[in-house]
């Protein structure tokens, strides 16, 4: 097991609970997960509720399917009935649907319609992920940090947080930040890197990033904090993120 450095146990389960609580935004983890997409959230049930969705996904629509296990598992129009939400999501997960992967892996983690099996959780997750599906890689990351029944490991955990900072997600570069600061999967803490990716979310008023970032300013040289400037001008463009990090790892 990777070393915690001077983290301690106790701020580690805090940064834990950071990661399922989005930062501070107070939003459990399957909430994360279950929710559908914003994109399509006014039109859901527009036509309908589920007399309009449960013949699609009887004909195999995939998406159709996955309206389904929303509605049974968050009771939208429906009774509320995990064991008929899974089905459904299983469904759409098992034909390659992120979102439903993610869903799936949700109710194993928190034991909804379903024995609790942190397992299961971290192997749809891992599935949701490797698609690209930025909160699924945030999710998992979070696991890796060290969720009872999982393994710690840091390198994977900024591997995955990694890569859903680099689509735009803002937990997951709050939680890259602080993996940073502290060290985390590191020989040392790295403040620079600590500076430049929580820089964005400090000037947009994001109150955990702003405390986590004052905790160690004190400890950076002059020389350091010009470094971390720059780092963040680099780290404004999302495509540009992973291989500025990795620059940065190469040159430490």
């Amino acid at each position: 097991m990777e070393r915690i450095n001077s983290f301690g146990a106790g701020r580690l389960a805090r940064a834990l609970a950071f990661s399922l609580a989005a930062g501070g935004l107070a939003l459990p983890l399957a909430a994360q997960a279950a929710d559908v997409p914003a994109a399509v959230v006014q039109d859901l049930y527009e036509d309908g509720g589920i007399e309009h969705w449960l013949p699609k996904a009887e004909k195999g629509d995939i998406f159709a399917q996955y309206v389904l296990g929303h509605m049974y598992c968050n009771g939208k129009m429906v009774e509320k009935n995990y064991e008929q939400g899974l089905r459904w999501y299983r469904a759409a997960a098992d034909a390659g649907f992120a979102p439903s992967q993610l869903a799936v892996g949700t109710m194993y983690f928190e034991g909804q319609g379903v024995e609790r099996d942190r397992a299961k959780a971290l192997e749809w997750f891992t599935r949701a992920a490797e698609e690209g599906y930025a909160r699924a890689q945030s999710n998992l990351a979070a696991l890796y940090l060290g969720e009872e029944g999982v393994e710690p490991n840091y390198e994977k955990a900024l591997h995955w947080y990694g890569e859903a900072a680099a689509q735009g997600h803002t937990v997951a570069r709050y939680n890259l930040g602080m993996m940073y600061a502290h060290g985390l999967g590191l020989d040392k803490p790295d403040y620079v890197a600590a500076y430049g990716l929580l820089s964005p979310l400090v000037e947009n008023g994001h109150r955990a990033a702003d405390e986590l970032m004052k905790s160690f300013l004190g400890e950076m040289s002059e020389e350091e904090l010009l470094a971390a400037r720059e780092l963040a001008k680099e780290l404004q463009a999302q495509d540009r993120m992973l291989v500025a990090l990795d620059q940065r790892a190469t040159g430490r």
